[in-house]
């Protein structure tokens, strides 16, 4: 995931490079219809870009809220040793998410 995450960061810097080099770029001599389509190609690729960067925090965080509500269902466990090694695994695995995802 991390892959993906530096390759669409590399891709919204093209498209914001792109985006400037067909706005205000006078040297070239294309058409302005042709320059308004591949401005406005990039700047919809930033805002899917944008998109598919925030869906990807929203999947850890959603994997952090699994983590609680499991967390919250082991309360009712009566095996005390047994109970704190699955707390203990799940808070290593969620600070383990914190500390990556804080990087």
């Amino acid at each position: 995931m991390n892959k993906s995450i530096k390759t669409l960061e590399l891709l919204s810097e093209k498209c914001s490079s792109q985006t400037s080099y067909y706005k205000y770029n006078s040297q070239n001599h294309l058409s302005e219809k042709y320059k308004k389509g591949r401005v406005d190609a990039s700047l919809w690729l930033n805002k899917v870009i944008y998109y598919f960067l925030a869906k990807e925090k929203n999947f850890l965080n959603e994997f952090i809220q699994e983590i609680n509500s499991q967390k919250n269902k082991i309360k009712n466990i009566k095996s005390n040793e047994y109970k704190q090694g699955l707390c203990d695994e799940l808070d290593f695995i969620k600070d383990l998410v914190n500390d990556n995802n804080n990087k």
